[in-house]
């Protein structure tokens, strides 16, 4: 009789040990895909030593409280966002929180244009600008969220950050947002991350982005010159004009045809 327990017993560890690995494998699969995508926006340890760096290094303040926001707003440190465009929308976003640094919104509004025009959908932002009580009141409930003070505080804070939500992304749209993002934070013009508790990319994005954007449109510039004057060369060169004798009135009366409407 004891024999037979310790078999069932035995049985019965078999089959929990193994449903706890199947359910281990099921819970590890999605952060090895991830390691695995050619993304590399996981955050780390460091992620907000870097932001808060990289911030201390832009000269940016932190957003105490609304009266704060308005004050910069008005000096033109921070800008006011849309609510909704053509190829962006904020959701769940207070009025007052509508709001961030100049070369964040140029930022938001060329990735959403640009993801539109290949995915012909909007990006769905769910966070700008933070103040510190803000920040502090989502922390209760969002195990998540940074910190409102100290070396590891939230860049929302400054105004440069936005996230953009993930939930209504096709696959390949998630993979193009990667790739996009992967490579203006190796060019050193932004720091993103891919968040998986909250489905969003957050983006960090740095003072000289602006630089990054003359340069592109400099690029741009020369090539399409350089186009033109190769399109201009190609073109047979048309014979010299020979000078003619007038014709007659009657003749001219009865060819000429009337200029059409402009």
């Amino acid at each position: 009789m004891e024999a037979k327990l310790w078999i069932a017993a035995g049985s019965n560890l078999y089959s929990l040990l193994r449903a706890s690995a199947v359910l281990a494998l099921a819970l590890l699969f999605p952060i090895c895909m991830c390691a695995g995508s050619q993304s590399l926006l996981l955050a780390s340890a460091s992620s907000q030593v870097v932001q808060n760096t990289r911030a201390d290094v832009d000269d940016l303040s932190r957003m105490r409280n609304a009266a704060m926001i308005q004050r910069f707003a008005r000096h033109s440190y921070l800008v006011s966002v849309p609510s909704s465009t053509r190829s962006y929308y904020l959701h769940a976003i207070l009025p007052r929180h509508r709001y961030a640094r100049p070369w964040t919104k140029v930022f938001l509004e060329r990735l959403s244009r640009q993801f539109y025009a290949k995915f012909k959908q909007r990006l769905r932002v769910t966070s700008l600008v933070r103040t510190t009580a803000s920040q502090i009141r989502l922390a209760r409930y969002n195990a998540n969220a940074a910190d409102a003070f100290g070396s590891l505080r939230s860049s929302h804070l400054t105004g440069a950050s936005l996230d953009i939500s993930k939930r209504s992304m096709s696959p390949e749209a998630r993979r193009w947002m990667r790739d996009v993002l992967l490579s203006l934070r190796k060019q050193g013009y932004l720091y993103a991350i891919e968040e998986f508790a909250q489905p969003t990319f957050h983006v960090m994005v740095y003072r000289s982005y602006p630089t990054y954007v003359r340069q592109l449109t400099r690029r741009v510039h020369r090539k399409t010159t350089k186009s033109r004057l190769a399109h201009r060369r190609k073109r047979p060169s048309l014979p010299r004009k020979t000078k003619q004798q007038p014709m007659r009135a009657e003749s001219i009366g009865a060819s000429h045809k009337p200029d059409p409407s402009l």
